[in-house]
């Protein structure tokens, strides 16, 4: 359960900066001819898994309290959560579509009127291809307040065991088709790992983990494990050891990822739900040190800048060699600068515009005294009694 006053989830901000550092090396960072640390820079699918998790754990904090029984609290919910990602998609997506236009590439405007409405990264990629991700979720968000109810009459009837149990399914869901394959056929091709891994609805059962570990916090079931602390460490401690020491099959390179490498898709889900679940109340090492100040106000605008990496590349790309690793650390800092600056003077100002509007289309509902929805999309969660009742809040 979560103690009276502010309480701040740095730990989960700043695992959030590593993640975002780890996609853009694998993707852009200059390649060397061999792996170190057997092509741990590639695994970037545990990345994503973790913000996938991440993102169920945050939603249902921050929705635990909204009224979606009424016409007016879902719409609140549903324009305030994808308030949070839209403007930013949309923007991303038209950087994109200026860098086609200056290369004289065709522009077939049903496509891209598919890609802005969140219909064709059904079927194809479109120009940002790391909005994927935010295709991706976006069912589970449509579908919180149906696995809301799930997860809550799961505890009310099974109490924290039930919840445990929950938690444990749906990894197993997750996880399954890749291991059935594995174990079937003995490998796992790419194509079965991209339809594993970007179709939206396979990360479904992973946010709805990350839900479940919010639950699960809330009802304070977390405290009724005295070693869950020590658990998450080790947890942690497991993925690092899996991500850098596990060897990789002698048939994938760089991010074609087939063999058992795609059993990374979701396999490793189950600890990091441990870990979250762990860190929240007590100090952990890798808590502490994913914590740090350092790491953590890099995360707030992670968010922003996965989404605006691809663009920003392609920009670079027309004036420098991007082969050059003086060129990437240069593109690393210019693009953290423009999603914090974007982060403050646009989309924090826009988020709260879109609060202030829809502030009385319902009120709380929920008794959970978590306020998720006023903090960056990347940011470290709040909890303050007072601050629940305030229109707005400060990021």
């Amino acid at each position: 359960m979560l103690k009276d006053g502010p309480v701040v989830f740095e730990f989960l901000t700043g695992a959030r900066s590593l993640a975002a550092l780890w996609i853009l090396c694998a993707h852009y960072m200059p390649k060397q001819e061999h792996y170190s640390f057997n092509g741990a820079l590639y695994r970037v699918n545990v990345a994503v898994n973790f913000f996938v998790v991440a993102s169920g754990f945050v939603t249902h904090l921050s929705g635990c309290k909204a009224d979606v029984s009424t016409w007016g609290g879902l719409m609140q919910f549903y324009v305030r959560r994808l308030g949070r990602v839209l403007l930013t998609f949309w923007l991303a997506l038209a950087w994109s579509v200026g860098l086609m236009a200056y290369h004289r590439q065709p522009l077939e405007w049903g496509y891209l009127f598919r890609c802005a409405c969140f219909l064709e990264q059904w079927f194809n990629w479109c120009p940002n291809g790391p909005s994927w991700f935010v295709f991706a979720l976006l069912p589970s968000w449509l579908l919180y307040p149906a696995t809301r109810h799930l997860v809550v009459y799961v505890y009310e009837n099974l109490q924290g065991y039930g919840l445990g149990m929950l938690l444990g399914g749906l990894w197993m869901l997750s996880v399954g088709p890749a291991a059935f394959l594995f174990a079937a056929e003995g490998n796992i091709t790419m194509q079965q790992h991209a339809d594993m891994m970007f179709w939206p609805p396979a990360q479904m059962a992973d946010f709805v983990m990350g839900m479940t570990v919010a639950e699960i916090v809330l009802r304070g079931e977390n405290q009724r494990l005295p070693r869950l602390p020590l658990a998450a460490d080790l947890s942690m401690l497991a993925i690092v050891l899996v991500v850098f020491l596990l060897p990789r099959p002698a048939s994938t390179w760089a991010l074609h990822l087939n063999g058992w490498e795609p059993l990374l898709d979701h396999g490793l889900s189950i600890l990091m739900a441990v870990f979250i679940a762990g860190a929240v109340d007590e100090p952990t090492c890798f808590g502490q040190l994913l914590g740090h100040k350092a790491l953590s106000s890099l995360g707030v605008m992670s968010f922003e800048v996965y989404i605006f990496q691809r663009p920003m590349s392609d920009t670079f790309d027309l004036f420098l060699d991007s082969t050059s690793m003086e060129v990437f650390l240069t593109y690393l800092l210019v693009l953290w600068s423009f999603a914090g600056l974007y982060q403050k003077y646009v989309q924090t100002p826009f988020h709260e515009w879109v609060r202030r509007r829809t502030s009385t289309w319902t009120e709380p509902a929920g008794t959970c005294a978590v306020d998720a929805e006023s903090a960056p999309e990347g940011a470290a969660l709040t909890q303050d009694d007072s601050e629940v009742k305030e229109e707005v809040e400060a990021s």
